[in-house]
C-alpha cells in the first residue's frame, strides 16, 4: 500500500515537472516572437508535445518543440493574423449592437455571442488539427468549423476545459506562470483526439 502511494505521488511529480517545463518553453518562445509573431507558433508546439505524451511516445521535449516552432511558425502567423482579424469584428459588432436599445438589434447582439462561442472553439480546434493533420494554411480554418459543427458536445467539453483552467488560474494566480498554458493544452488536446477518433465527418 505504501509503495503504491509512493509511486503514485512519483507519477503526479513527473507530470508536474513536465508541465512546468512545457509552460516556461511556451512563454519564453511566445516572448522569443514579441508576443504577436511568437504566440501562435508557440502555442503549436506546445500542442505538438502534448499530443505526444497524449499517445504515449517517447519524446524528448525540446527538439520537438523547437522543430514545431520553426516548421509552423509562418503558417500559424498566417492563420493567426486571419483569426485575430476575425475575432476584432466579431467583438467590434457585439460592442455596437450591446449598445443600441432596438430589439433588433439586441437580438443580433445574442446572435454575436453565440458566434463568439463557436470562434473560441474553433480557434481552440486549430491547433490539434495542426499537430495531427497535414492540410492546406486556410484548410484548417474550415475543417475546424465542420468539426465544431459536427460535434457539439465536444465544443462543450472544450469550453468547459476552458473555464475549468481558468477559473483554477484565477484562484491560485501563481499557476499563469507554471502551468496553465500546458495543463489547457493537454486538456484540449485530449478532447480533440476523443473528437478525431469518433469524427463521423471526413477529417
Amino acid at each position: 500500500m505504501y509503495e503504491e502511494v509512493v509511486w503514485k505521488l512519483y507519477g503526479i511529480a513527473i507530470w508536474v515537472m513536465r508541465l512546468l517545463y512545457l509552460n516556461m518553453l511556451w512563454i519564453l518562445f511566445t516572448l522569443l516572437g514579441c508576443v504577436i509573431f511568437g504566440l501562435f507558433p508557440a502555442t503549436t508546439a506546445m500542442f505538438a508535445v502534448t499530443r505526444k505524451w497524449i499517445v504515449k511516445e517517447q519524446i524528448s521535449v525540446f527538439p520537438i518543440f523547437w522543430s514545431t516552432y520553426k516548421t509552423s511558425f509562418f503558417q500559424m502567423n498566417m492563420i493567426g493574423a486571419l483569426l485575430t482579424f476575425l475575432g476584432i469584428i466579431l467583438y467590434v459588432d457585439l460592442r455596437f449592437f450591446q449598445t443600441a436599445n432596438h430589439i433588433v438589434y439586441i437580438t443580433l447582439s445574442y446572435f454575436i455571442i453565440f458566434t463568439l462561442f463557436i470562434y473560441f472553439v474553433v480557434v481552440l480546434y486549430i491547433f490539434p488539427l495542426y499537430v495531427h493533420y497535414q492540410y492546406r494554411t486556410f484548410e484548417y480554418i474550415k475543417r475546424s468549423v465542420i468539426i465544431v459543427l459536427g460535434k457539439p458536445l465536444y465544443a462543450i467539453m472544450m469550453i468547459v476545459g476552458s473555464y475549468f483552467v481558468y477559473l483554477i488560474s484565477t484562484t491560485f494566480p501563481i499557476l499563469i506562470i507554471f502551468i496553465s498554458g500546458s495543463s489547457f493544452s493537454t486538456i484540449i488536446m485530449w478532447i480533440s483526439m476523443h473528437s478525431f477518433r469518433k469524427n463521423e465527418i471526413s477529417v
